[in-house]
């Protein structure tokens, strides 16, 4: 990954604690943060952002993380 500085990482997960925790960590240490909630949400965001990392829970409602991961790797503008 490049510099904190400059970096977008992108989390989905459905806890709201497990989001919190890793906002304020990431946050702390200068990345640039978007959420999702679900995987159907991470999806859609990966439509016009492509960030430099994604931290994916992988049991989540509706699509889970292992699906979710799956579609991503199937994405034209995702490396």
């Amino acid at each position: 990954m490049s510099d904190s500085k400059s970096s977008l990482v992108l989390i989905v997960d459905d806890n709201p604690n497990n989001i919190k925790v890793l906002f304020d960590i990431l946050k702390s240490a200068g990345y640039r943060v978007l959420l999702a909630q679900d995987g159907e949400a991470a999806l859609e965001t990966l439509e016009s952002v492509t960030p430099d990392a994604i931290l994916l829970d992988v049991m989540m409602p509706g699509i889970d993380g292992f699906e979710t991961c799956r579609r991503i790797k199937q994405m034209p503008n995702v490396e």
